[in-house]
């Protein structure tokens, strides 16, 4: 094993150290908020959780969050298809409602947490559009996808070029003509490369 290798191996050890530390957290902190709340009712808040286990908020609202993870995410936890630490994060700051296709996301392009936490996600359409950018970003996984997606796309835009500016509403009319200015610019300094 090269030193390279060696260096990205400490990384796998260190996220293995995340997600575990995330789920011994979240099974006591989990359970004591849940005391708490009997114990104190509405007295009682994450942040008085917090301060009573001497532990950062943001650790405690992170591992918390856990208990918004569904059926389907934890067996993929307790398979170790993704790491708790990866899924708190996800929990924690994305709509509950696509948990299982953000998930799926993660894996599939193995995304970091830094990638996680970037990711702009509020239906499902969202999703899509973030799968699209993340392959634009990394590159389709074949030089042919990306060969008919470009096609696809330059047809589509062809057909549309056909289209009368009659069409186009009179109110939005100069957002879609702004927009292709832009759009004829880039197209200039992706030529030139």
């Amino acid at each position: 094993m090269n030193r390279e290798e060696q260096y990205f191996k400490q990384k796998e050890i260190l996220n293995e150290i995340r997600s575990n530390a995330t789920l011994e957290n979240w099974k006591a902190l989990s359970k004591a908020y849940k005391l708490g709340k009997k114990i104190w009712a509405q007295k009682f808040s994450r942040v008085k959780l917090a301060n009573d286990m001497d532990m950062p908020l943001t650790t405690v609202l992170r591992c918390l969050s856990l208990d918004k993870a569904n059926k389907t995410t934890w067996e993929k936890i307790n398979t170790g298809k993704i790491s708790a630490f990866k899924v708190s994060q996800i929990c924690q700051s994305k709509s509950k409602t696509y948990q299982d296709e953000i998930v799926a996301l993660v894996i599939k392009d193995k995304l970091s947490t830094t990638q996680i936490t970037s990711l702009k996600i509020k239906d499902v359409e969202d999703v899509s559009k973030e799968k699209h950018r993340i392959a634009c970003e990394n590159g389709y996984s074949r030089q042919s996808s990306t060969y008919l997606a470009f096609v696809n796309w330059i047809m589509r835009g062809q057909r549309f070029l056909l289209m009368k500016k009659e069409y186009i509403p009179t109110n939005k009319r100069k957002e879609v003509m702004d927009k292709l200015q832009r759009l004829n610019k880039q197209l200039t300094n992706y030529l030139k490369c």
